[in-house]
């Protein structure tokens, strides 16, 4: 029986992991979330499968991390075939800001500050803190996997292809977290686990008004490279293409950076 474990599972891509694996009642799924009780689409699928269990995991706390794990290790057994590190921090108000915005404006500057500093510790601390505390689960699983969640705008090259001077704050962070995962692999690969970045592509996580302008500005910078792109994808969709992926990994792979696609097409 495959065990999977998502943080950031209450809504979007974290959800719609929750939601695809739990389709297969040979899948144990455990749902890390900050709230238990936050999401009634969440409390209500765990109450329709008995294969998802709803474990209280906030990615900023070491403690309840380590009691997340404490408390899977006793269902599983003490071990974890696949942890899914979905949780991140996005600051909304910072990413329109270019650093030449800064110039000349100090209240700018102060809160673009704030935010570059707390997404890169949060982002990047995340990662460390809930890595380290599933990792023994992950070594004494049979598949042992880890998949960060990345953005495919943390890469250079695409970066510079498509013209994208905003979003600073949390392309620093991811581009942070990139590197955490090469650092880790340097570390696991010889016990057998394959660690990767992942980015999910441009993936419609909110309906909401600012939202959907966001990314009808996004679709149309990414038709500087990919004139036939479509627009977002579903998170259904999106997680069904990293789970593929993440199935055809290898302890090989463990380090890179990939898109939902298992190469370097972001979109």
């Amino acid at each position: 029986m495959p065990s999977y474990a998502i943080t950031g599972a209450s809504r979007g891509i974290g959800f719609a992991f929750v939601d695809v694996l739990s389709r297969y009642p040979s899948n144990v799924v455990f749902a890390l979330v900050r709230n238990t009780t936050s999401s009634p689409a969440l409390t209500k699928l765990a109450e329709s499968n008995k294969n998802v269990h709803i474990i209280k995991g906030d990615v900023t706390s070491t403690t309840e991390l380590e009691e997340a794990a404490a408390s899977i290790s006793k269902i599983t057994g003490g071990k974890l075939d696949v942890l899914v590190e979905n949780a991140a921090l996005v600051f909304g108000e910072s990413a329109g800001i270019t650093l030449m915005d800064l110039v000349g404006d100090a209240e700018k500057t102060k809160q673009f500050g704030k935010d570059l500093n707390t997404s890169v510790g949060d982002n990047v601390m995340s990662v460390v803190h809930t890595t380290n505390a599933f990792l023994p689960l992950i070594k004494k699983g049979d598949l042992k996997k880890i998949a960060v969640l990345s953005t495919g705008i943390a890469d250079v090259d695409a970066t510079l292809a498509w013209g994208m001077p905003g979003n600073v704050p949390y392309c620093v962070s991811k581009t942070a977290v990139n590197m955490i995962v090469a650092k880790y692999a340097t570390q696991v690969k010889e016990d057998g686990v394959t660690i990767v970045a992942i980015s999910p592509g441009l993936v419609l996580t909110s309906n909401e008004e600012s939202f959907v302008q966001m990314y009808e500005a996004l679709t149309q910078m990414f038709r500087k490279t990919k004139p036939d792109f479509e627009g977002p994808i579903s998170p259904e969709t999106s997680a069904v293409m990293m789970l593929e992926t993440l199935k055809k990994l290898s302890v090989e792979d463990t380090g890179k950076f990939l898109s939902h696609h298992g190469n370097k097409e972001w979109l």
